[in-house]
This record gives structure tokens, sequence and C-alpha cells, in this order.
């Protein structure tokens, strides 16, 4: 490859690289020790996190949160294998989606977490509290 090129497509490259690491996020999906989703994914599944949040907080303005409905809210979202946990006030749930997992959970409190990430080590999606 002539030096002249090279050079234009390191330039392309560094252009390239900065756009899809300047794509900012409106979830956070740093988990620590956790293995994280990677950048595209991230963004692919942010619609669904929005659905799946707007769902879930409905469920709760109602008092309708069981695990049967936010299973149920998950997958009409797009997210698949949901699994959920009860913990004291709060519903745990995880679920695969492209690239990883959503998770989070929903509280008696008026509370709503709901974050992307990658797979735990047993390959599950449910987070620990």
């Amino acid at each position: 490859m002539r030096r002249g090129a090279a050079s234009v497509l390191s330039v392309g490259l560094l252009l390239v690289g900065g756009a899809v690491s300047g794509c900012s996020a409106s979830v956070d999906i740093d988990a620590p020790g956790k293995e994280l989703m990677d950048q595209a994914h991230q963004v692919a599944n942010e619609a669904l996190v929005a659905a799946a949040t707007t769902a879930l907080q409905a469920l709760q303005a109602t008092g309708a949160v069981t695990e049967d409905a936010v299973r149920e809210a998950l997958q009409k979202a797009g997210a698949a294998e949901v699994e959920t946990r009860v913990v004291g006030d709060s519903l745990l749930f995880g679920a695969e989606v492209s690239g990883g997992c959503v998770y989070g959970s929903v509280g008696t409190s008026g509370t709503v977490s709901i974050d992307l990430g990658g797979v735990n080590a047993d390959g599950g999606c449910l987070r620990e509290p």
C-alpha cells in the first residue's frame, strides 16, 4: 500500500472510531465486575429499555407489579428468557437481549431501575441484589 493511501486509511479509521466511541448513551451499563455490553448492542437496545421502562412504570402506577406482569411487559418490549425474583420489597428481573442482558428491579416504593450489560458468570441475566 502506498504511504499516502495508508495515511488516508489511518485518518478514516480514527474518524470512524471517534464517531463510534463518541456516541452518548442514556443507559448506564457500568456494572463493577461484570462483562459489559458493547456499544453497538447498547445503542440498539435503547428503544427496548425505553419501552420496558414505560411499561414497568405503568404497572407500578396501577399497583399491578407481579412476576407474571413484569415478565409479560419485558417480553412485549422485546426481551427473551425473562427471569424474576422477589427480594424484600423489590421484584428483580433479568432477561436476554441482543448482545447481552437487560436487568433491574421494580420496587414497591416507586422506583424502577433498568440497565444493560453482559451476561453473568453463570450465563444468565438475573443479577444479585
